[in-house]
C-alpha cells in the first residue's frame, strides 16, 4: 500500500455501504483518511460540508486533488479505478458492466432491507402490511436471483474477486442482522458461502472491517421465507 493519502472518506461506523468502500480501499492498496471527527446528522448539515456535498449525505469523499463524489457505488468504483492493477472493475468492459448490474441489484434490494428496518422500528408510519410483504418479495427475489447465479461459481464475476462481491458480501451481511434469520440461511447456501469466502479474506479480516455475521433467532413479521 502507498504511504500517499488518496482522499478522506466520510461514513458512519454501522454504514454498510461504508464498509464496502472501506474493504475496495484494503483491497486495492489505496491509502484513505477519515475526519478527525464527525457527527452524522449534524456535520453533514453544516456550510462547508454542503458545499462540497450538495446532498448532504455519507458516504462522501474528497480526493487529495480535490475531486468529490457522493452515492457509495462511484465512490467505491473510483477508488478500484485508482488500482486498475487490482482487478476489482474487471478485465473487460462486458465484465465492467456485469460488475456494475449486479451491484444496481444489490443496492435496490438493500432498499427494501431498509424500508423492512424502519417498519421493524415503528419509524416508518403509518404501517402497511401490503408494503411490507411486498418489499419483503422483492427483496426474497433479488436473493434468490443470487444465490441461484452463485450455484456453481465461486466469485460473481469472472475468476477473481471484484467490487460486486465485496458489495453483494458487505448487504448481506446487513440483511443478516436485520431480517434473514439464521434459520433461513441454510436456504441460500450458495449466497452464505460466498459472503463467508468474502469477508475472511485476509485483508479485510486483518483490517477489521466486517463484523461477525449475527446469529437472529427471529426478524421482523413477516420474517423472510425461502420455502
Amino acid at each position: 500500500m502507498s504511504d500517499t493519502v488518496a482522499g478522506t472518506l466520510w461514513t458512519t461506523p454501522g454504514q454498510f455501504t461504508g464498509k464496502a468502500i472501506k474493504a475496495t480501499a484494503a483491497y486495492a492498496g489505496i491509502k484513505i483518511a477519515y475526519p478527525a471527527s464527525y457527527i452524522h446528522f449534524e456535520d453533514n448539515y453544516k456550510p462547508d460540508f454542503v458545499t462540497k456535498f450538495p446532498y448532504s449525505k455519507v458516504p462522501a469523499w474528497e480526493g487529495a486533488d480535490g475531486f468529490t463524489l457522493f452515492e457509495s457505488a462511484p465512490i467505491a468504483r473510483y477508488i478500484a479505478s485508482l488500482a486498475p492493477e487490482s482487478g476489482l472493475l474487471g478485465k473487460t468492459a462486458k465484465e465492467a458492466a456485469l460488475i456494475d448490474q449486479w451491484i444496481h441489484l444489490m443496492e435496490e434490494a438493500n432498499n427494501y432491507t431498509e424500508n423492512i428496518e424502519l417498519y421493524i422500528q415503528h419509524v416508518l408510519t403509518p404501517y402497511s402490511k401490503s408494503s411490507h410483504e411486498l418489499f419483503v418479495q422483492y427483496q426474497i427475489r433479488a436473493l434468490r436471483v443470487l444465490n441461484s447465479h452463485l450455484a456453481q461459481r465461486t466469485f460473481l464475476v469472472g475468476d477473481a474477486l471484484t467490487l460486486a462481491d465485496i458489495f453483494i458480501a458487505a448487504l448481506v451481511l446487513r440483511a443478516c442482522g436485520i431480517n434473514i434469520a439464521t434459520a433461513e440461511r441454510a436456504k441460500l447456501p450458495h449466497l452464505v458461502r460466498h459472503m463467508e469466502m468474502v469477508l475472511n479474506q485476509p485483508v479485510f479480516v486483518e483490517a477489521g472491517i466486517f463484523p461477525p455475521i449475527p446469529v437472529l433467532d427471529k426478524a421482523g413479521s413477516p420474517f423472510l421465507s425461502f420455502d
